[in-house]
């Protein structure tokens, strides 16, 4: 959003000084993408902006980011029509593809295609030299999803559903340090079968390896897709009739199978089969309880607390937790296909002269989809992270100076080991927020 902001800069010098404020502060939390400070700040700045477009963006971006999906249809929509010839055309384009990305993650893979196939017509007969590759991409990806035309559902009975659960212990190793990470794992049956499922955060919807699709008879539907999780590979998609965890149905589930190659090391060939994130979000919230090996998905979920949100949700269906680190703010991306905690180069960007004197090089197994392999990292001495009205203690973080995508998103990635001493873990993915009572 650079010409944005680079625009909203220019204009201040035409405005009073109350409105200078607020909209470069409006602009520098857009440029930064801070949402969770938007959130904050915004009800107290929005009566000042001056420049509409910037006011338009921000509630289109909020509700983007905060689960209001309407909203932010409605936003963009006004965004586009009213304020384009302020916002430039990369930006144009990268807010309908937002909208269609918005349309595919509540299930509308057929308006996500037609919404970009639309723009992209009309630009190619207007401006044929303009690099569309981008937005054909997401077409051909939200097409192939459209060719299967059924949407992932869930049945539930009318009051709360208590499923088991393990943390299965994941055996792991430095170059000098023998350490124990925990998976979450659920029993699940398919076709009257019993299995055993990762719940994985990280993994938009359910995934399986291609030898377990041939076991269950699932069958490929449409086009390859490109996947990115460590690496980037091709994958098949097709649907699995039902799966049920408990008594919670997930009917028509959208299922990504993943070729065995591209699964080595500790991550599909343990388990069968990946429950992701789809599914938690039909469900509304999960309320993990480590100590007593269950989960309970509630027939009412718990109201939003004082402290406020502390996650979001992207377009592209990334979790990602606001927590602190030492007094600092920071986000990662909450992924529970993840057992451990990892920072990022961004992070060690900040804390470069810190970290260098505490941490020790070491070289440890890491990876996952489409990568796998020793990673050179920075370990960490303990780290207490709090969020969610808790301090936890962290062992065993890395500073992970690869590019390796999960690790890389904002701050880093946070994993299993945020939760898995406390009493109870508050997963709410209505109102957005992570809750961890001891």
């Amino acid at each position: 959003m650079k010409k944005i902001i680079s625009l909203a800069l220019l204009c201040l010098s035409l405005l009073t000084a109350r409105a200078q404020v607020a909209d470069f502060l409006i602009s520098d939390m857009l440029n930064k993408s801070d949402w969770f400070a938007l959130e904050r700040e915004y009800p107290a700045l929005k009566d000042s902006v001056q420049m509409p477009f910037l006011r338009v963006m921000a509630e289109a971006l909020l509700a983007v980011n905060f689960n209001r999906d309407d909203e932010a249809v409605s936003a963009i929509d006004t965004l586009i029509a009213k304020h384009q010839s302020y916002i430039g055309f990369d930006n144009t384009m990268n807010m309908v593809m937002i909208k269609a990305a918005v349309e595919n993650r509540r299930g509308n893979s057929a308006k996500a295609a037609e919404i970009l196939n639309n723009f992209i017509t009309q630009v190619k007969a207007q401006a044929p030299q303009v690099d569309l590759s981008a937005a054909e991409a997401q077409y051909r990806h939200y097409k192939t999803l459209n060719a299967i035309s059924r949407k992932t559902t869930l049945s539930r009975p009318d009051g709360d559903v208590v499923v088991d659960f393990t943390l299965r212990k994941q055996s792991r190793r430095d170059n000098d340090t023998s350490y124990t990470g925990y998976s979450i794992i659920m029993p699940v049956k398919i076709n009257g079968k019993g299995y055993n499922a990762l719940l994985d955060t990280g993994c938009p919807n359910t995934m399986c390896m291609k030898s377990f699709a041939e076991k269950i008879g699932l069958k490929a539907a449409g086009d390859s897709i490109v996947i990115t999780g460590a690496g980037t590979v091709e994958a098949a998609i097709g649907i699995i009739d039902s799966i049920n965890i408990g008594d919670l149905t997930l009917h028509d589930a959208l299922t990504t199978i993943i070729d065995n190659n591209d699964c080595t090391g500790d991550n599909l060939q343990q388990y069968d089969i990946i429950i992701g994130l789809d599914f938690l979000k039909l469900c509304g919230e999960a309320r993990f309880m480590p100590r007593e090996g269950k989960i309970i998905f509630p027939a009412t979920p718990t109201q939003l607390p004082g402290t406020g949100r502390n996650l979001l949700l992207s377009e592209s269906d990334n979790l990602r937790l606001e927590a602190y680190v030492n007094g600092e703010r920071c986000r990662f991306f909450f992924d529970t296909g993840n057992s451990i905690t990892a920072f990022s180069k961004q992070y060690y960007e900040r804390h470069k002269a810190e970290i260098d004197k505490t941490a020790r090089k070491v070289t440890r197994e890491g990876g996952g989809i489409g990568r796998n392999g020793m990673l050179t990292t920075l370990k960490l001495p303990p780290v207490t992270m709090t969020t969610g009205g808790s301090d936890v203690e962290l062992e065993h973080v890395a500073v992970v100076l690869e590019d390796l995508a999960p690790v890389q998103i904002d701050d880093g990635n946070v994993g299993v080991n945020l939760i898995q001493d406390c009493r109870m873990a508050t997963l709410n993915l209505k109102d957005l927020f992570l809750k961890i009572e001891d």
